[in-house]
């Protein structure tokens, strides 16, 4: 009898892998912005440079997210 479905355990688990490691990636860039967001003690706000770094961050985060977005979804990769 054959299978009329198989499954590529291999690829499953690296899909599996690049997911947690992409979850990761955006829970340590969040929180890099939010500490670099903090201002010091004692201060009103953060310094100019750590403002600057946290944005970066943020900018990170948000292109991991939109390149995931592409990936999934198909009408991006329509070939004329």
């Amino acid at each position: 009898m054959t299978s009329l479905l198989a499954i590529n355990w291999l690829a499953l688990l690296e899909v599996a892998g690049v997911t947690i490691a992409a979850t990761a990636l955006i829970g340590a860039l969040m929180s890099a912005a939010n500490w670099f967001f903090t201002p010091e003690e004692g201060l009103d706000e953060a310094l100019p440079a750590k403002r600057i770094l946290g944005w970066v961050m943020l900018v990170a985060m948000g292109a991991i997210l939109a390149f995931g977005i592409w990936l999934i979804v198909p009408y991006f990769h329509l070939k004329s």
